[in-house]
């Protein structure tokens, strides 16, 4: 099946077109970054506006930057407000044809390496760590999504605020972090989320993986610790396969 995937995040959405059976990229990702409003209808007229412009008309999976349930909004940490119960389904209905599905963005960028990327090669338990405007956390035991645990939304065990106001690659931004001090945040929290989850294998992924070879040598951890491979459409591609995984309405 060739579906659509969009990985909606804090700072923009990203999608493309992908054969959800081979993982093989059909129409290139695309690349949008937010105006200077969050607000539901000024991201989804932006999204609109892409779609339109391809003519595409199919499946349309979308990971969405907070927790969601049966295709609901929740939570929006990194949006705002506005986004909770928002229905993002009906206002993109004009594409999807009732082929719709919303999960977690962090989630979505596990499923996508769980699928076509790294890959969970028999690990009982895999923490898949999406470190970006926030920090994404998934597990999967025994292959199967355990979904929507916001986990970067923890208090810190030893700073004030939440897990992912230090371990972000905002954070590491805005504090004008180097990547070696960046390491010593963000093993503060791998230690913490290692004592609380038990993983046998930990995935990272997001752009602070083009240092890997700076960054592995300073981390360590309990388990096998492995960067993702699929780059920056991860996200769109593990979006792309959830709803071809959905049931037609």
């Amino acid at each position: 099946m060739r579906a659509l995937g969009i990985d909606l995040g804090g700072s923009g959405f990203r999608l493309g077109v992908f054969d959800t059976q081979s993982g093989e990229v059909i129409r290139e990702v695309v690349a949008h970054r937010h105006g200077d409003s969050f607000e539901p209808q000024a991201v989804v007229q932006a999204l609109r506006a892409v779609l339109d412009e391809m003519g595409w008309q199919g499946p349309v999976g979308v990971g969405f930057p907070g927790a969601v349930e049966h295709n609901v909004i929740c939570t929006a940490p990194n949006l705002g407000d506005a986004w909770c119960g928002f229905d993002l389904k009906a206002a993109l209905a004009p594409y999807h044809g009732g082929r719709f599905a919303l999960l977690n963005d962090a989630d979505a960028v596990a499923e996508g390496e769980r699928r076509f990327g790294r890959g969970h090669r028999g690990y009982h338990c895999v923490l898949t760590l999406t470190v970006g405007t926030g920090l994404g956390t998934t597990v999967h035991k025994r292959g199967v999504l355990v979904p929507n645990l916001e986990h970067g939304q923890l208090p810190h065990p030893s700073r004030e605020g939440v897990l992912e106001a230090h371990l972000s690659g905002r954070a590491r931004t805005e504090e004008g972090l180097s990547l070696e001090a960046w390491c010593e945040r963000f093993q503060e929290g791998l230690t913490y989320l290692e004592a609380l989850l038990s993983p046998d294998l930990v995935i990272l992924y997001g752009g602070i993986m083009e240092h890997w070879a700076t960054i592995q040598p300073r981390l360590t951890s309990a388990a096998r610790l492995e960067p993702a491979l699929l780059l920056d459409h991860a996200g769109p591609l593990g979006a792309a396969a959830w709803v071809a995984d959905q049931p037609s309405e």
